[in-house]
C-alpha cells in the first residue's frame, strides 16, 4: 500500500509543480499583454488563470500530504477534486476552457482521489 500513496502522492506533487510554473507563465503573459495593448485582461481568462493557479497549489498540496502519509490527504485531495469540478462547471459552456484533455484529466484525478479514500479506510494513511 506504501508504494501506492508514495506514487499518487510523487505524481501529483511534480504534476503541481509543473502546473504552478504554468500558472505563473499564464499570469506574466496576461499582464504583459495588457501593458501591449492597453486594455485589461479579459475576465473569462482571469478566472481561468486564478483556476489554474488554486489547481496547482492544491495539487502540490495534494501530493506532499500523500507523500507524507497522512490522512489529511483525503481532505487535501477532496479540495483539489472540489475545485477542479466547479472550474469545469464553469468552463463547459465555452470551447476555449473545457478542452477534452482537462476533462480526462479530471477524470484522472477522481480515480485517484478514490484510491487515496481507500488508502485510508484501509489503514495505510496515518
Amino acid at each position: 500500500m506504501n508504494w501506492i500513496a508514495l506514487t499518487l502522492g510523487g505524481f501529483y506533487l511534480f504534476g503541481g509543480l509543473v502546473a504552478l510554473r504554468q500558472a505563473r507563465m499564464n499570469l506574466f503573459l496576461d499582464k504583459a499583454l495588457a501593458q501591449i495593448s492597453l486594455e485589461a485582461t479579459p475576465r473569462d481568462d482571469r478566472i481561468a488563470g486564478a483556476a489554474m493557479l488554486t489547481g496547482a497549489v492544491l495539487t502540490i498540496l495534494s501530493g506532499a500530504v500523500l507523500l507524507l502519509h497522512s490522512r489529511w490527504a483525503v481532505v487535501a485531495f477532496g479540495l483539489c477534486w472540489s475545485a477542479q469540478a466547479v472550474y469545469l462547471l464553469w468552463a463547459v459552456r465555452t470551447e476555449d476552457y473545457g478542452q477534452p484533455g482537462t476533462i480526462k484529466a479530471f477524470g484522472l484525478y477522481t480515480l485517484a482521489t478514490l484510491a487515496v479514500v481507500w488508502l485510508a479506510m484501509d489503514g495505510a494513511l496515518r
